[in-house]
């Protein structure tokens, strides 16, 4: 990180986290433009172009209210990393000096927690060795692999099926010597951390309230074509593209390839929304320093309080 950023210590920035469909970005969106502010991007699907509707990214008339960063601008079949994202955010600061709050907007906790509390020197690997494991995953099959890692890293908390995870893992693992588990275990990780004045606001709704919302969600990207949105990748030869695997698109690439129904797609992206929900407030409760509220008039009303406190 540049010493001149870090030094910077009058920026304000406002973490707005929470699970999907919890109503982060309304909320976010809604304060931008009441205090003049930015709002950064730390969603990791929203960073992908040409990922609109399956990733519920910000339509391009909200985008006019408040200025948005970190949207929409890796293309396929490139694919972000925590550390590639620590490096966009610190550049987009120190280009952009903002002079109004930041607020940084997603439910992607290992993000969050990368860029407040820093993470361990990001390990640069060339593509071609990179390529020959993605050939392997290919040949081999995710099995196999998650096998070694398991075998080389027992305490890895990675899932078979996420393969992008899994690819870097053995990557690491194979190019330096070291496991994930030993290089986030060194000292240096909160070399990186946030250097700023800083708060996390967090929305949560019952789960009788995320049925009927994720239901609606639903019903909406099947409408305004996360379809043809994820066929256009796949001719393309993006199928093993990791933001594919992500809740919405995993099940619309199965809806096309398997030729499913419209009532099993719709069904799918449900289901795996509500368990994805269920994980991210998992991860999300155990962090007591979130500021957690409802979406209701006197919560709505505390939490915009105590902002009024924070960035005065």
């Amino acid at each position: 990180m540049d010493e001149s950023i870090k030094s910077s210590k009058d920026l304000k920035c406002i973490f707005v986290v929470g699970p999907t469909a919890s109503g982060k970005s309304a909320w976010a969106l809604e304060q931008a433009q009441r205090y003049g502010g930015v709002i950064v991007n730390i969603d990791s699907v929203q960073f992908y172009k040409g990922l609109i509707v399956g990733a519920a990214a910000p339509s391009e008339s909200e985008k006019k209210l408040a200025p948005h960063f970190l949207y929409s601008y890796v293309e396929a079949p490139n694919e972000m990393t925590a550390g590639g994202y620590l490096r966009d955010f610190y550049q987009l600061i120190e280009q952009q000096n903002f002079r109004g709050p930041v607020f940084i907007v997603g439910g992607t906790g290992f993000y969050i927690q990368a860029l407040e509390k820093g993470m361990f020197d990001v390990v640069s690997i060339p593509q071609e060795f990179r390529e020959e494991i993605e050939k392997e995953l290919h040949e081999r099959g995710a099995e196999a692999l998650h096998a070694e890692l398991l075998k080389l890293d027992p305490s890895s908390k990675i899932h078979v099926n996420d393969h992008f995870r899994l690819v870097r893992a053995i990557e690491i693992i194979r190019y330096t010597g070291k496991t994930t588990s030993d290089l986030k275990s060194t000292p240096e990780k909160n070399k990186n951390a946030l250097p700023y004045n800083f708060i996390k606001v967090g929305f949560d709704f019952d789960k009788s309230d995320y049925v009927t919302r994720v239901q609606m969600r639903t019903d909406k990207m099947i409408a305004e074509g996360i379809i043809e949105e994820t066929q256009n990748f796949l001719q393309q030869g993006h199928d093993t593209w990791a933001p594919l695997s992500s809740v919405g698109y995993r099940q619309t690439v199965e809806f096309i390839q398997e030729g499913k129904s419209r009532e099993w797609l719709s069904e799918a992206i449900q289901q795996g929304t509500m368990q994805l929900i269920k994980k991210q407030k998992t991860w999300f409760k155990r962090d007591d320093s979130i500021l957690w509220s409802k979406q209701d008039k006197q919560s709505l009303d505390l939490l915009q309080q105590k902002l009024d406190q924070f960035l005065s």
